[in-house]
């Protein structure tokens, strides 16, 4: 019994020195904007000193995937002793009112994700009304998937940072939007509304906007525009 001890102490002693080569010492983050460093290393779990080939990886992607502002994330290991962990937030599309509180404004990320509570405007001028909410809490989403996938298009197609500040959807027949300087546009029904979307960014291109006072794209490839001022001939 003494000489089997004494053999695993001697086998200890002879291996310890790697032992400590297999420690995770560096954690970096890459790909955060929006979300602290500190926030994505603590959700992940991973702690320095912890087993190096052990570590939890699949339960930490798990935990910041949970994150709303977090689209995207992988984790990798960098031998001998650091861990790298990738994210892709979500780009914020649109506002939405607070339900539960009138002088705040929750962020829409991509998917139709709300990712933050704020009582200003985040890379974003585009306030969404009439859309319903699973929730009001970031990691709540937006219930329709026609609305999200129209807000998606319309950032797509730069038109949520300027020059719209509201986009209507209460009326899924015509959905309008509405410039500060009231401009309105009727972008017809939801369905399809990606086509007119496009013809509206066009369309953008080769006016000047504080010239009209409405702009009517539900008849297919033909605009309606009715010019702020009629100067008779």
């Amino acid at each position: 019994m003494i000489g089997g001890v004494l053999i695993a102490a001697a086998i200890i002693a002879l291996y310890s020195p790697w032992l400590g080569l297999f420690k995770l010492r560096e954690i970096v983050v890459e790909g955060n904007n929006h979300l602290a460093t500190e926030e994505i290393v603590r959700t992940s779990g991973l702690r320095l000193g912890c087993n190096f080939l052990r570590m939890p990886v699949h339960c930490a992607v798990e935990a910041i995937s949970k994150l709303p502002w977090v689209r995207e994330v992988s984790i990798r290991r960098v031998c001998p002793h650091k861990a790298e962990i990738i994210v892709q937030e979500r780009s914020p599309i649109a506002m939405i009112s607070d339900p539960e509180d009138e002088n705040s404004l929750l962020v829409v990320g991509e998917g139709g994700v709300l990712v933050q509570r704020v009582s200003e405007g985040v890379s974003t001028t585009l306030v969404v009304r009439g859309a319903d909410l699973t929730g009001s809490n970031p990691g709540a989403r937006l219930t329709d998937r026609g609305i999200i996938a129209a807000l998606e298009h319309l950032h797509r197609r730069a038109l949520t940072a300027g020059p719209f500040h509201l986009a209507d959807f209460s009326n899924p027949s015509a959905i309008m939007l509405y410039t500060t300087d009231e401009l309105e546009v009727n972008l017809g029904p939801i369905d399809g509304i990606q086509v007119r979307i496009d013809a509206l960014a066009g369309l953008l291109q080769t006016l000047n906007q504080v010239d009209y006072r409405s702009i009517d794209l539900r008849f297919g490839g033909e605009a309606i525009l009715v010019p702020r001022k009629v100067v008779n001939q």
